[in-house]
């Protein structure tokens, strides 16, 4: 059987499958099954600014003014305060992972005293961060190189304050990916996830409310990360991990050609049980075999832009003729 054995930001992972921050990554139990089921790392469900910034909200106003730096108002905040939960979350994922990297994620918009709690997450076990991060414009005078800014900004200042990789997740709406990841890379991002699958936005006519769309991919999704790991691979000085629609080791084994590191499972998870880690892991191997190559990383890339540059396909936007209606 081919070998998919690898790394994954530094980081030794017996296989190039990732299980995606989530509902199904919240609590140790879970963990454990993830193990069991053959998960290469696991990222646990993110824990989000917002909950950091309203459990601080609560801490009374005369402990603040005792705390006045931003560590002791962590510190405040950890020994009592809701987002203790992740780092203990952290602590016993670590417990029964044994050598599986647990990777602490963080759903973020802002840059500034959440920092502190990345050398929490580092103090409690993590290997690595990955950063969700996907600012709303909000209006006309935020310009796309504020947003931009933004996100760099978030990366280089989590890069200083912990020595842990960073992976950042995201959006697919930038202008040029190959420009914003680039200037992750240089401001520490080891990895770059691609894409954020997005809280799907729906209105209900009848109740005249806001409602949630369809919260899982599906397996006819992955076909926009796939373009874009296929051309940034070997342009950009990151990682990139392919995200989005991932169902089967067939669509894998695509990301992983076009030079993909590793890739994330989420909703095929989600649908078919955790016996659909092993089934993807094992017809992974078959599958590689049945090509003539002998490990995942041999494969990695051989169907990247690089790998075939004349070929103007991977560029191209539009259809090239009508599809036939037959």
């Amino acid at each position: 059987m081919a070998n998919l054995s690898s790394t994954y930001m530094g980081l030794p992972v017996r296989n190039p499958l990732v299980v995606a921050a989530s509902n199904l990554t919240a609590h140790r139990d879970n963990i454990q099954k993830a193990v069991d089921a053959g998960a290469g790392a696991i990222v646990l469900k993110s824990l989000f600014e917002e909950q950091i910034r309203k459990d601080l909200s609560t801490i009374p106003a005369e402990q603040l003014e005792a705390n006045p730096e931003a560590q002791a108002m962590l510190d405040a905040l950890t020994s009592g305060w809701g987002s203790s939960d992740y780092l203990r979350l952290i602590k016993d994922a670590v417990a029964v992972a044994g050598p599986v990297p647990i990777i602490a994620s963080i759903n973020c918009v802002r840059d500034d005293v959440w920092l502190d709690f990345a050398e929490q997450i580092e103090r409690a076990g993590a290997k690595a961060i990955e950063l969700n991060i996907a600012p709303f414009p909000g209006s006309p005078k935020m310009t796309a190189k504020d947003l931009e800014d933004l996100v760099v900004s978030i990366v280089r200042n989590v890069s200083v304050r912990t020595g842990l990789p960073l992976a950042v997740k995201l959006s697919p709406y930038f202008t040029n990916p190959f420009a914003i990841i680039e200037r992750l890379a240089g401001a520490g991002a080891k990895s770059v996830v691609l894409f954020n699958r997005l809280y799907r936005f729906d209105f209900d006519l009848k109740k005249g409310a806001v409602v949630s769309g369809p919260a899982k991919s599906g397996p006819q999704e992955y076909h926009e990360s796939l373009r874009w790991v296929s051309n940034l691979y070997g342009v950009v000085g990151c990682e990139l991990v392919g995200g989005t629609g991932i169902h089967s080791a067939e669509t894998a084994l695509k990301f992983i050609a076009a030079g993909a590191q590793t890739v994330q499972l989420c909703s095929a998870l989600n649908a078919g049980g955790w016996s659909v880690l092993g089934k993807i892991r094992d017809e992974m191997s078959a599958l590689l075999d049945s090509l003539g190559y002998a490990s995942v990383d041999a494969f990695r890339g051989t169907m990247s832009r690089r790998a075939h540059p004349q070929n103007e396909q991977y560029e191209r936007v539009q259809y090239l003729k009508a599809i036939d209606p037959r």
